[in-house]
């Protein structure tokens, strides 16, 4: 969170500085709308992702989004844009993480999900060169960046052991809302937009950019996924075994997966362990950790209260609509 803060402070600067060079007369008449269309790769960046920053997630889970894209100059230099979207993000610890690496542990929780968001977004885009003219003498490229704000629907959904694909909210895997649990989280959020752009004039009327932008959500279960392990009977009790199935896949990673079992007695110095309904039989010899998975408190999540983020990157194609066309008089 600490870049995060650095660089909105930084393009909070940038704008307010350019807002009050620009604040001169003269450019109303040269003020133009433009709309267009967009076509973009999300990824995402929490607890089932294993990049190292949000300036790297991992691009294993890339996935598309469209969306429609309005435009309003209103300064040389700046534009209000709007932006409606829909596209989808992805995680699978099993994917993530091989047998050798720092990640194995995420083998043996063996969560993943997947989820599609519809956003809605508003921004100020601030162009690094300015256009003091009428839109068909505007620079032929410039740099840009942008800061909004974003509201998103969001439903995070995992493959359940028969292979379809179930909603993860209705079944609370966390015990939200429930006694000694997290909040219950919405699915309708809000998120900070702030990214960085490209855009070049193809013709007097169409502008072709790209652009990466960050969205900061204020929540940690994008991927269902946000702390600790709760009380299977609990969870059976209230919302029925899928709920308990969905909140402890590592019996399924241990039960079908020798290898992974074998491999669990390597990474933890402990070569005399044998499973039975995914928990460890044998507790010694340096065996650390992996014993609380799938026990109430154990830990399942990031405890550190990060939030989840999501990035969207891609092209935007627009076309700048023709003003008024001013007739010279005659007398």
């Amino acid at each position: 969170m600490k870049q995060f803060r650095l660089l909105f402070f930084v393009i909070f600067l940038l704008g307010t500085s350019t807002i009050k060079v620009n604040a001169q007369k003269g450019f109303k008449k040269y003020r133009y709308y433009s709309i267009g269309g967009c076509l973009n790769a999300m990824n995402y960046v929490g607890d089932l992702d294993p990049g190292p920053s949000f300036l790297s997630p991992s691009i294993k889970f890339t996935r598309y989004n469209i969306g429609v894209t309005g435009l309003y100059r209103i300064k040389p230099r700046i534009s209000l844009r709007a932006t409606i979207s829909y596209g989808r993000i992805k995680g699978d610890d099993a994917v993530s993480a091989d047998y050798e690496n720092k990640n194995v542990y995420r083998l043996y929780r063996n969560l993943s999900f997947r989820n599609q968001i519809f956003e809605v977004k508003a921004d100020v885009v601030i162009d690094l060169f300015e256009n003091r003219r009428r839109y068909t003498k505007r620079v032929d490229y410039t740099p840009y960046m942008f800061i909004g704000i974003a509201y998103f629907h969001h439903n995070p959904q995992a493959q359940a052991p028969d292979g379809t694909w179930v909603n993860l909210k209705p079944l609370h895997t966390e015990g939200e809302g429930m006694p000694g649990g997290p909040k219950n989280y919405s699915l309708n959020q809000v998120a900070l937009p702030i990214g960085l752009g490209f855009r070049y004039k193809l013709t007097k009327q169409l502008d072709i950019a790209f652009d990466m932008g960050w969205r900061f959500t204020l929540t940690d279960y994008l991927d269902d996924v946000g702390g600790k392990y709760y009380s299977k009977e609990a969870l059976t009790a209230q919302y029925g075994d899928m709920s308990r199935i969905m909140s402890d896949r590592s019996y399924e990673a241990y039960s079908t997966n020798p290898e992974l079992a074998a491999s669990a007695d390597n990474h933890y110095g402990n070569n005399t362990v044998t499973y039975y309904n995914g928990q460890p039989q044998n507790q010694n010899d340096g065996w650390t950790g992996v014993s609380t998975y799938g026990q109430p408190g154990g830990q399942r999540g990031d405890l550190k209260g990060r939030r989840d983020l999501y990035i969207v990157t891609g092209f935007h194609l627009t076309y700048i609509l023709p003003g008024k066309v001013v007739c010279p008089k005659f007398r």
